[in-house]
């Protein structure tokens, strides 16, 4: 039986992700319950688009990114997505480098607002590995 998208408990080891206001979800420290940024998720035909995630500046470079897109990763495989697609925008470099990090693969043409698509083909989508372009 199949889990609903982010029905699950969305917890890791230091970073949790709880539905917020205007249909985000909050990235929560389980430290102290401060939330240090967002993500805006859309769910359509078996691909879950992240459309942002966002770590306030205070709260970056102590992995709250890293773990956040991997709880996404893992809920989404684990409730048969076939297609987990980020988008990376054109002004900010880092992102592109996330995404890459974080297991997806740019797909070849300009993406929204000259920025580039990053896609992750998994189990249940296909045997094989996304191609690199």
């Amino acid at each position: 039986m199949k889990v609903p998208l982010l029905a699950l408990l969305v917890q890791g080891e230091r970073f949790r992700l709880e539905s917020g206001d205007s249909g985000k979800l909050a990235v929560i420290r389980l430290q102290d319950q401060v939330v240090v940024g967002a993500c805006t998720i859309e769910f359509r035909q078996g691909t879950l688009t992240v459309r942002s995630l966002c770590i306030e500046p205070p709260y970056r470079s102590y992995g709250a990114g890293t773990e956040a897109a991997g709880l996404l990763i893992t809920v989404a495989e684990a409730a048969g997505v076939s297609l987990i697609r980020a988008w990376a925008h054109p002004n900010l470099g880092l992102s592109a480098y996330f995404w890459g990090r974080m297991g997806l693969r740019p797909r070849h043409g300009e993406g929204p607002e000259g920025g580039i698509w990053y896609e992750r083909v998994t189990g249940a989508g296909s045997s094989a590995p996304p191609a690199l372009v």
